[in-house]
């Protein structure tokens, strides 16, 4: 009999972790003034800065950087202040399961504990792109080619060909940021380059994002799909983590082409959706897709009739190096419909960044008080799941 490897071994106790419901119970009285908040009249611009930035904490999702979790993450946590973590391969060690627990439990002794637990989420999509022990051990490219479902949602379910490790790998976070849904153009394009995408064709694209997503979501798992609209026409030098991206896609190909998947997406139920931080002229020349209404709100929501959360790509990223500071890029985000601010730079302090400017933009009402409750109560439902 072989015996498991020491990768699916961790992966099963990282599961087991964080699959479990935390403990601890928080402040009833305190936590019940907070969330009655959320459906009250009163001004949000008169609230404290602490019950703000207790809702604004929903929002913001935190990183850090090598294998030992920050005193400073686990006091914002218990403060209520932490919507959840991002973890990287360089978090992944015997130690982590321990230190995951302690900050769910540390979030559920504070105020803003609601009875569901922190998000934890990981980019798990395949081939070269895993955080966590395991895989999937085929890339989007390699599952697209047989043009199969069944292939697809193999490889993100437990029964998977890549044994326990990979299933558990996917299970591990409770959010996986995958399947990628841009249709690439051509060979060795930006998402062709590391076989990101499933394939040139919007309907196997379609097809196995969705049995992706289906598989992962009946195992527990949150999927997130990502690049709304679609990074597939983007050359292998347009890297949006880099550097601003314009896709000068006319808006008939981009809803032919790149947005058929997310409406199979949509349709299948996916818990959220990633916006592209690249610029799409023939809908806003403006604004990248993740900072745009016109993107988020308009045709996301209104024409794809998406109900659930978005999250955005990295804050960081070198797309927005015109827009401002972390937190004003945040604001941006979230006052274009964004529910969930992604500080992915490794560096707790980015993520505090982040909600104090989140705090400010609504006491100063640059965030409509009643769009950020109509976001708190998305992510609330989502976190519900967990």
């Amino acid at each position: 009999m072989q015996l498991p490897s020491a990768a699916a071994l961790l992966s099963l106790v990282l599961w087991s972790i964080l699959s479990a419901t935390t403990k601890a119970e928080a402040t009833a009285k305190e936590t019940t003034s907070i969330y009655d908040l959320l459906d009250s009249p009163v001004s949000w611009t008169s609230l404290s800065d602490n019950k703000l930035s207790i809702l604004a904490g929903y929002h913001v999702i935190y990183s850090w950087p090598g294998s030992i979790l920050p005193q400073r993450l686990l006091n914002l946590a218990e403060a209520g202040k932490v919507g959840g973590v991002i973890i990287f391969g360089e978090n992944v060690v015997d130690g982590l399961p321990a230190q995951i627990q302690s900050l769910q439990d540390a979030y559920a002794n504070g105020p803003a504990y609601d009875g569901t637990p922190l998000l934890v989420v990981t980019d798990q999509e395949g081939g070269e792109v895993v955080r966590l022990p395991g895989g999937p051990e085929e890339s989007a490219k390699e599952i697209g080619s047989s043009a199969h479902p069944a292939r697809a949602a193999a490889s993100a379910g437990p029964t998977s060909p890549a044994a326990g490790a990979m299933a558990e790998g996917l299970i591990i976070g409770k959010g996986n940021l995958a399947p990628v849904l841009d249709v690439y153009r051509k060979e060795g394009d930006f998402d062709d380059q590391f076989e990101r995408s499933f394939s040139k064709d919007p309907d196997i694209v379609k097809k196995c994002g969705t049995a992706f997503l289906n598989s992962q979501q009946a195992n527990g798992v949150l999927a997130t799909t990502k690049h709304f609209p679609g990074l597939g026409a983007a050359d292998s030098d347009e890297n949006t983590d880099l550097g601003p991206v314009t896709l000068d896609v006319p808006l008939k190909q981009l809803r032919s082409i790149d947005e058929l998947p997310f409406k199979g997406a949509i349709a299948a139920g996916v818990s959220m959706v990633m916006p592209s931080w690249a610029v799409y002229p023939a809908l806003d020349p403006k604004r990248p897709a993740g900072l745009s209404s016109k993107w988020i709100r308009a045709e996301l929501r209104q024409r794809l009739g998406f109900k659930g959360v978005t999250i955005s790509d990295a804050i960081e990223a070198g797309a927005l190096e015109d827009s401002g500071s972390n937190s004003t890029r945040a604001v941006t985000a979230i006052e274009a419909g964004m529910d969930i601010a992604l500080a992915s730079a490794r560096d707790v302090s980015q993520g505090k960044e982040v909600l104090d400017g989140l705090v400010a933009a609504i006491r100063d009402g640059s965030i409509s008080g009643q769009d950020f409750a109509a976001s708190t109560k998305r992510i609330m439902a989502l976190r519900s799941k967990l």
